[in-house]
């Protein structure tokens, strides 16, 4: 399912979302999507990707993952480990890196300008070895809507869609990108939420 989405990447239109971010809003509190912060990296007639950015996984480590595909950390230390974020709820163990476009393999999706996504256990191998993109997201698992899916949602005010920010992804810190978008939109949290509620 996500090779295929990953496909009309390259492939899609001009009015696709495609690397654009969702911002959750209070209508999916409750939900495992609360005060969430989505990249989109496909969007199209088959339907649309994300993965989630800002949901840390505490109980699991670079080296861990890397250890279990029998790969040596080598370099991770020195460049420090990246932490493990919760890319969503579909297919959940495994990997999707969301990074700079200065690192690329023949597999890699090119989604925007900067940004690209890998999902291949070679790009695990030149992280641990220091090989691997200046900056990048280490998901767990994406997001998945079917065809229309997501377009109900944002009508039904479930989500707010904001233009893709290399600085949030990149380089802020997981804890402060939601409070990040809502900034980048002139809203704070609050009044976001308040205002969503409202017009529900």
């Amino acid at each position: 399912m996500p090779d295929k989405l990953l496909f009309q990447t390259q492939n899609a239109a001009s009015t696709t979302l495609r690397g654009q971010m969702l911002l959750a809003s209070a209508e999916l509190n409750g939900t495992p999507f609360e005060r969430a912060l989505i990249y989109l990296v496909s969007h199209g007639d088959e339907g649309s990707m994300g993965v989630i950015v800002n949901q840390p996984l505490k109980k699991i480590t670079f080296g861990e993952i890397a250890k279990s595909m029998g790969i040596e950390e080598m370099m991770a230390a020195r460049f420090g480990a990246p932490e493990i974020i919760r890319g969503g709820p579909v297919e959940h163990t495994r990997g999707f890196v969301l990074h700079t476009g200065d690192y690329a393999l023949p597999t890699t999706v090119s989604v925007a300008s900067n940004i690209s996504l890998s999902a291949s256990a070679e790009i695990v191998t030149d992280i641990a070895h220091g090989r691997g993109p200046r900056a990048l997201n280490f998901c767990l698992g994406y997001a998945g809507w079917a065809a229309g899916q997501l377009e109900e949602e944002l009508h039904g005010n479930g989500w707010l869609l904001l233009p893709g920010d290399e600085g949030i992804l990149f380089d802020v810190a997981l804890e402060k990108r939601y409070n990040a978008a809502t900034q980048k939109l002139g809203l704070t949290a609050l009044n976001f939420h308040t205002d969503i509620t409202a017009r529900a």
